[in-house]
Formats: structure tokens, sequence, C-alpha cells
């Protein structure tokens, strides 16, 4: 651990932030995520909405927004190609020293990117966490302390944090942009949970860390159709287990020896785990049953360091029983979310 310091960007980069702002049919939730991005330092920021193809009045409420504020708003619009093509367009328009995502039925808590600006400025660190909330449409609030305990002036490596459970989720990470240009992101297009390998492959790209303590992202849940309810996960669960296993097949490679390559491994067999659990909670069905039995074994045969790092008990009686405790198993856990 170290003092942070300055650095010098290879690249002329005349931005601290890009953010881009995935927007597919979002006009309801648009003008209240653009909104949060206008600060007094905006000159520093960049917005790039990426119109994915949307059918509503997505596109004119951007433009809008890069008409009354041309320097910091930007809109690109393409074909509909998912989330990982949104990241994947905004990155290489990117001029911001740092990177980070705001899906458009989010927000930036007010206040929280004035505080974090001047934090990059200063900053060389190859990811920048910040806490954040979830938000229930409800009003109910949850704040995930991500940078609780850890000194906002020093710069970490991994092996510093070594055990820490550090945070995967891309609601906390801000990434350098040199960093996650380097990291080979080759993100699926039309496919959904692609954020969960956009932040495995930034953090596999990166070596220093730094813990900025405001509240920025506001994420929203309890939503019709959002991609982490039951019924989504149900319905997209082919493109769940396509992320699982390409998060598990560069996983599957590493030695862990490293702090590093030890958080990759762990985050890996969560996500398998957490397909595993998935099914679990669908209403018991032989589809459900071969859905499962094919699920975990292919992660058996085809990446097997993940799959034994999976020792949770549901899935250590589901193999021992050959897959046979399934009914009971999935009426344990389906209870638990009732």
């Amino acid at each position: 651990m170290r003092a942070r310091e300055n650095c010098r960007e290879v690249r002329n980069l005349d931005k601290l932030l890009t953010v881009s702002v995935a927007a597919y049919n979002g006009a309801a939730t648009l003008q209240r995520a653009l909104d949060s991005c206008i600060t007094p330092n905006s000159d520093q920021l960049e917005v790039w909405i990426i119109d994915d193809g949307s059918t509503d009045q997505t596109a004119a409420i951007a433009e809008l927004y890069v008409s009354r504020y041309p320097e910091l708003f930007h809109l690109y619009r393409q074909a509909n190609g998912g989330y990982g093509s949104t990241i994947e367009a905004a990155l290489q328009r990117a001029k911001g020293k740092y990177f980070r995502t705001l899906d458009c039925d989010d927000w930036f808590e007010a206040g929280a990117l004035e505080n974090l600006l001047p934090y990059l400025a200063s900053s060389c660190s190859d990811i920048v966490y910040t806490n954040y909330k979830t938000v229930q449409d409800d009003a109910t609030l949850q704040t995930y302390p991500v940078c609780n305990g850890m000194d906002p002036d020093a710069q970490y490596t991994f092996e510093d944090l070594r055990g820490t459970d550090l945070c995967m989720e891309m609601h906390g990470m801000t990434f350098r942009t040199e960093a996650l240009r380097q990291a080979n992101l080759n993100l699926p297009h039309h496919c959904h949970y692609t954020d969960m390998l956009y932040t495995f492959c930034g953090v596999q790209a990166s070596q220093t860390i730094s813990f900025c303590p405001v509240t920025l992202y506001c994420y929203r849940l309890g939503r019709d159709g959002q991609s982490v309810s039951l019924e989504s996960y149900r319905k997209h669960f082919d493109n769940y287990e396509k992320v699982a296993f390409l998060i598990a097949e560069r996983a599957q490679g590493l030695a862990g020896s490293s702090a590093k390559e030890q958080l990759l491994i762990w985050r890996a067999r969560d996500v398998a785990q957490h397909g595993i659990e998935i099914c679990l909670r669908q209403p018991c069905s032989w589809a459900v049953w071969r859905t499962l039995k094919g699920y975990d074994k292919r992660c058996v045969h085809q990446y097997p360091k993940i799959a034994r790092a999976i020792q949770n008990k549901n899935t250590r009686f589901l193999r021992v029983s050959w897959y046979g405790m399934y009914p009971l198993l999935g009426w344990w856990e389906r209870r638990k979310y009732i």
C-alpha cells in the first residue's frame, strides 16, 4: 500500500470521467439519469448516451440534452445489440481518464459526482471504488458501504487486500479507461448479464485500487421486466449460462496463487453457483431439472477448477444424489423467497 499520486495518461484524454448510459426504450426514466450527471464541474465529464435501437422517445429525450449541454452529453444511435454492445460503443469513443456505466433507469446521488471528480483527478489507480445503494419501488433503501475501513488517501494492490471480499458489482466500480481498453472485453451482444463479464475483465486487467468514500450509484430494484428478477432469469437462463461459462473459461486457467487470481476464481465460483440457485428457485418441473443437471454437468466437465470451488450444501447434495434431491432442495430454496 502506498500514498496515491498523480499520473499522466499516455493517451490524450481531455476529460476526467466518461459515463456510458445504456438506453433501450428508457424514455420513462432517462431524464432522471441524465439530470444526475449535471454538476458544477461538468466540463471535466462526458456522458455517452448509447441508444440501443429504442422504439420509444429515448433518442428524442437524449437529443434534447445534447442540444442543451453539447460539451457534456453525446448521443450514439445503433441497431439493437444488447448491453455489452453499448459498453463497447461508449468505450471506443471515451475521452475520459476514467470510465463507468450508468443504466438509464438508475441515477447518481446528488452531489456525489462533484466529490468524485476531484478524487479521480488525483488518482492513477486502475479501479476506484465508491459506495452505492439499492432503491426499491416502495422507497426502501439499502446502502452498500464498499469503502468502509479503507484509507481514501492510499493506493492498494490486490495483495494488500488479500482475503478482502472486494465488490465485483459495476455499481461500485469506476475503471481507468486505458486499463479497460487493455482488458479485451469482447462482450457478447444480444445477451443479458454481460455486466458480470465486464467487471470480471476489468479486474483481470487491473493492478491497483483506491477507495473514494462517496455514495454515488442509486440502483433501482423491483421494476417489472428487470433482468435480475426471477422471471427474467427463467426466460433468459441461456444468457446467464453463456456469461457464467465465459467467466469460468477465463478463470479456469488461473493458478490461484496471487490474491487477484484467487479473487477472480471466487467470483467465477459465485457466478456459477448462482446459476444453480436460479434453477432451484424456479417452480419444480422436469424441464428445470434437465436444465439444472445439464448446467452443472457442463461446469464439472469443462471447468473442473470452478466446479470444485462450489462447496455450498445445495450443490453438494445435488451431486451426491445424482440430482435426485432436486425437488426437496428446490422446495427449501423457494420457501426462503416467498
